[in-house]
C-alpha cells in the first residue's frame, strides 16, 4: 500500500493514499479502461490491504479518460476462441475464480466507498457503482449490460447486486435485453446516487470522500454494517443489531466529542480521524 502522497503503478490503474482517502484510478483510457486479466488479482489485493489498513477511512474509485470502464478486456477474450471448448471452459473457470476474489474483496471493504462515473460503465464494471455507498455520475454516463451480445450471462457480482438495487424483474429486463441505461434513468432506478456536472465530477467526488474521511470511524462502519445486513435479518434481529451497534459507539471517544461539540455549538473533531 502506498504511503500518503505516494503513487504505486499497477496494471492499468494507480493507487494513492492521502488524508485517509485511498484513491484508485483506472488508467487505460486508450481501451476505455477495460480491465486486463492480470489487473484483477491486483485489484483484489488492493481492496484486501485497504480493509486492514487503519489509515484508510474511505475508498474513492475514479477513472481517467472519457469512459469509466468498458468492463472485461474483449480483445483478451478473442485470444481464447482458438482454444478447444474444454480448454476454454477451464480457462474461464479460473478467470471467474479470480474475479470472485476481487468482487468479494471489494464488497467486504469496511469503510465507505465513493465512485465517480463518466461515459460508459459496462459489464462487470457496473458492480463498482452498485457496490458503492455513494455513486456520482456525470450527465453523459451510460450503464451498459452487454453480456448477452457476447453470448454470456452476467458476471462480476451483477446477478447479486442488481436485483438488490432494482428488484428481480427490472434486473431481468436490463440483463436479458442487453440494455443501456442513461444517467437520468440510472438515477431514477437507484443505480447511482446523484448526477453531477461533468466539469465538477472529480472535485465533487474528492470532496465527498474527504468529508467521509472526517466522519466518526466506528459509527460510520457500524452504520454500513447495519444497512448491508438489514436485508438478511428480521425486524427483531435488526433492532438487536442496532442496539449492539449503539452500545459499542457510545463507549468510544468519538461519542464524547460529538456530544460536547453539539452542546458547545461547534463542529466536532472526532479523535478517530486524527490517525
Amino acid at each position: 500500500m502506498a504511503a500518503d502522497g505516494d503513487f504505486v503503478s499497477y496494471t492499468g490503474f494507480t493507487v494513492e493514499r492521502a488524508s485517509g482517502v485511498l484513491t484508485l484510478t483506472l488508467d487505460r483510457p486508450e481501451v476505455g479502461n477495460a480491465l486486463a486479466s492480470e489487473a484483477i488479482p491486483q485489484l483484489a489485493q488492493v481492496f484486501r490491504s485497504a480493509a486492514t489498513d487503519p489509515a484508510v477511512r474511505v475508498v474513492l474509485i475514479r477513472a481517467n479518460g472519457p469512459a469509466f470502464c468498458a468492463g472485461g478486456d474483449v480483445k483478451g477474450f478473442a485470444r481464447t476462441i482458438d482454444q478447444s471448448p474444454a480448454e476454454r471452459r477451464e480457462d474461464y473457470r479460473a478467470r471467474m475464480d479470480r474475479a470472485r476474489e476481487q468482487v468479494e474483496a471489494f464488497l467486504a471493504l469496511p469503510c465507505p466507498v465513493v465512485v465517480a462515473c463518466q461515459g460508459a460503465v459496462a459489464g462487470a464494471a457496473v458492480a463498482y457503482p452498485l457496490g458503492a455507498d455513494i455513486a456520482l455520475a456525470e450527465p453523459g454516463t451510460r450503464l451498459v449490460f452487454p453480456h448477452q451480445r457476447l453470448a454470456l450471462p452476467p458476471d462480476g457480482g451483477l446477478s447479486y447486486l442488481l436485483p438488490r438495487a432494482v428488484g428481480v424483474r427490472k434486473a431481468a429486463e436490463l440483463v436479458l435485453t442487453a440494455a443501456t441505461v442513461d444517467a437520468d434513468e440510472a438515477l431514477r432506478l437507484g443505480l447511482i446516487s446523484r448526477i453531477v456536472p461533468t466539469e465538477e465530477l472529480q472535485q465533487e467526488a474528492a470532496s465527498v470522500a474527504a468529508r467521509l474521511s472526517r466522519a466518526p470511524l466506528g459509527a460510520v462502519r457500524r452504520a454500513r454494517e447495519l444497512l448491508k445486513g438489514s436485508l438478511e435479518r428480521t425486524l427483531g434481529e435488526q433492532l438487536i443489531a442496532e442496539r449492539d451497534a449503539v452500545a459499542e459507539s457510545v463507549a468510544e471517544a468519538d461519542f464524547e466529542e460529538g456530544v460536547r461539540a453539539f452542546m458547545e455549538k461547534r463542529r466536532a473533531v472526532f479523535p478517530s480521524t486524527n490517525g
